[in-house]
């Protein structure tokens, strides 16, 4: 009979040792953890945004969230009295543990604020013009919260044509959260469109359409002589040779050459009561309307004729003696 109380008497202890692992074991469980990396989608941060299982002061607001785009790291020492504040079930492994707080971000890049900025300056000109923007910050960007609308406008912009630069007031989203408004500052520049040869041309050829095109430029940067319509050089001859894809100012070319120096052609003084005509010897190359030289091949006289055609040159009053 002893022996089998002592029996009973173990077994009740095993189950007893059971029960208290189970219930120490069930603690851990329910016990609070960190939360390494949290993002936060609020201008606060609460307490269950750092610890697991927190608590009834899950929702207590303990800091101001970090700027979007910006960290906030939380050590071992904050945690600590922050867990034992508010009766979170947490002690530290390590004296290295942390939580890293990141604000959820939308970000306005620079293009499109560039963008936004060349919108407004083209309603201040008009529609149709384009413009370059120059920005003294060249990565200029605008970090709004996760929730915010990803979107940014100009609330006041200011020009100076003379200097050609301007002074824009951005808002982003509802312009109600942090660094959502700031000042891009810069210069603006007018875009213009010119005709370009698209390969090399020598002063013999004839610009045909095929080898014009258009291209956008700056127009602080070409010469104000430079031509702006593409039929100011189709059916013109480069005066000298051209390259490809620079401006084309309006000495760099003129009419083809239809006569070339030393060609035979005719020369004719017309009256409405006669004709008189003589051969001769170009002395220069003439395109139609220019007045070139040519030596009488009889006289060997040198009289001025305005090339009319490629074999054809006509004669003033003052040089109709000299045909003879």
């Amino acid at each position: 009979m002893i022996s089998l109380s002592i029996l009973n008497t173990r077994r009740t202890l095993d189950a007893t040792i059971v029960i208290i692992a189970l219930v120490i074991i069930s603690a851990d469980v329910l016990a609070a953890t960190l939360r390494h990396h949290s993002v936060i989608r609020d201008d606060v941060v609460r307490l269950g945004d750092i610890f697991t299982d927190a608590g009834k002061y899950k929702d207590r607001v303990v800091l101001q969230s970090p700027a979007p785009g910006r960290k906030l790291v939380l050590n071992v020492q904050w945690l600590y009295r922050a867990a034992r504040t508010y009766h979170v079930d947490w002690k530290p492994l390590s004296k290295l543990d942390q939580v890293v707080l990141e604000r959820s971000t939308v970000l306005i890049s620079t293009d499109e604020i560039i963008a936004v900025i060349e919108d407004g300056i083209r309603r201040r000109f008009g529609k149709d013009e384009k413009f370059e923007i120059e920005l003294d910050n060249q990565v200029l960007q605008i970090r709004l919260p996760g929730e915010a609308i990803p979107s940014v406008q100009i609330q006041r912009i200011v020009l100076d044509q003379r200097t050609r630069r301007f002074s824009a007031l951005l808002v982003g989203g509802d312009g109600k959260s942090r660094g959502s408004r700031m000042t891009a500052t810069g210069r603006f520049h007018r875009i213009v469109q010119i005709p370009v040869l698209v390969r090399r041309m020598r002063n013999y050829e004839v610009i045909e359409r095929s080898d014009v095109r258009l291209i956008n430029v700056r127009a602080d940067r070409i010469d104000l002589n430079s031509l702006h319509n593409l039929e100011d050089l189709v059916g013109m001859s480069p005066l000298r040779t051209l390259t490809a894809d620079r401006a084309i100012k309006r000495d760099d070319i003129r009419a083809p050459v239809l006569v070339n120096k030393g060609a035979m052609i005719t020369m004719v003084f017309r009256t409405d009561r006669m004709v008189l005509t003589a051969q001769g010897r170009a002395l220069q190359d003439g395109s139609k309307g220019d007045v070139i030289r040519i030596l009488n091949a009889k006289t060997h006289k040198t009289i001025d004729g305005t090339v009319l055609n490629s074999s054809t040159a006509t004669v003033k009053p003052l040089d109709r003696v000299a045909l003879r």
